[in-house]
């Protein structure tokens, strides 16, 4: 895939993510992440963890302790505009 294609899905993603946790995309992009998803032994993905690489921001719920923060995501079926 192009290299065009692959940089929109990202900010797709990204615009997904920052929806979901109620920041803004530029927010977002402050605080480093990666995501991990929350699933069952049979594969079923119930949601995502955002797992911070450092600190979330003030408004998302973590959990965890500092070091090894997570968030909860999830998301909805078919989000809206995105």
């Amino acid at each position: 895939m192009s290299r065009a294609f692959d940089d929109a899905m990202e900010q797709r993603q990204e615009a997904a993510i920052a929806l979901a946790l109620g920041v803004s995309v530029e927010e977002l992009s402050e605080h480093p992440y990666q995501i991990d998803e929350n699933t069952s032994s049979d594969g079923l993905v119930y949601g995502l963890r955002v797992l911070w690489d450092g600190t979330a921001p003030d408004s998302v719920e973590t959990f965890g302790k500092a070091g090894a923060k997570w968030s909860e995501l999830q998301l909805p079926d078919k989000p809206d505009g995105i």
